[in-house]
């Protein structure tokens, strides 16, 4: 068997989207952003091929927070415990070291139980479990008295709210967007400020940005603490401001132990998914 891990071209679309279309029940996000991966220059996409036939795909980008996110793997079940998951993953953190990204990190499916051992080999560890939340969809929302976007003026209580809280103790210190993980460090709380996008009430915080996969447009809750009803309504807030385009989902995303999740579940939310967090740093020299 011939493999090698080569960069990957607009020609492997369609004999990659040929098994990959059936993952997850048909269900796959891949086929929705080939193309903006491919030509997305904030990270690399590559594939494996065995014998000249690509077989295998993963992603790797470069966050803002100077981690490395790892991303889309897929093998054709055909060739599956081959190694060449390992393949991949082995040469997008080479990437990574070579670029000086500060942790490497990745998310798997909660019950992928074969992909945890895959991903453990390669030296990573669960450092946090999230669950996806949807309202139902009968569920409206509208903005709220008493809600305000934080500002600058206000950013070293923020900062200090939002790494004292639970959530960020339990989440292992990240935000989410569109399900990858950047590390609420005190710059990337100034960035979420700057551009608008963190609201309080009394104790509560909330982080919201817009987001979605390919043309999927969704408004996502991506950092959320506080007590009592203060984070209910900074969500009823968020979701129910007015988007330029179309939204087809709402996603809050929550550290599992968390008590917030109750609060969500007492008010007709439902569980899409839940992941499980690895990392490690880059090798050395």
């Amino acid at each position: 068997m011939d493999a090698k891990v080569r960069p990957a071209r607009a020609a492997d679309k369609a004999q990659l989207l040929s098994f990959i279309k059936e993952v997850w029940g048909g269900h796959d996000y891949i086929p929705r952003v080939w193309d903006e991966w491919l030509k997305d220059r904030t990270g690399s996409m590559f594939v494996v091929e065995v014998d000249g036939l690509p077989v295998g795909m993963n992603r790797v980008r470069f966050l803002e927070d100077g981690s490395a996110w790892l991303e889309g793997a897929r093998i054709h079940p055909r060739f599956r415990g081959m190694g060449l998951a390992s393949m991949l993953g082995e040469n997008s953190m080479r990437l990574a070291s070579e670029r000086g990204a500060n942790v490497i990190r990745l998310t798997s499916w909660s019950r992928n139980k074969a992909a945890h051992r895959q991903i453990a080999r390669m030296n990573f560890r669960e450092v946090s479990r999230i669950s996806a939340y949807e309202p139902g969809k009968s569920a409206r929302f509208e903005p709220q008295k008493g809600v305000v976007r934080v500002g600058m003026e206000d950013f070293t209580r923020i900062k200090a709210m939002i790494v004292g809280s639970r959530e960020y103790k339990l989440g292992a210190g990240v935000y989410w967007d569109a399900f990858k993980a950047t590390s609420l460090s005190p710059a990337i709380i100034e960035m979420l400020v700057r551009e608008g996008s963190v609201w309080t009430i009394g104790e509560s915080v909330v982080v919201a940005r817009a987001g979605g996969e390919g043309d999927e447009k969704w408004k996502q809750v991506c950092f959320l603490t506080g007590k009592d009803a203060e984070p209910l309504k900074l969500m009823r807030h968020v979701f129910g401001l007015k988007s330029e385009e179309r939204t087809s989902r709402r996603i809050a995303y929550i550290p599992q132990g968390s008590s917030l999740i109750g609060v969500l579940r007492d008010n007709g939310f439902s569980r899409l998914t839940s992941v499980v967090l690895f990392e490690r740093a880059p090798a050395k020299g």
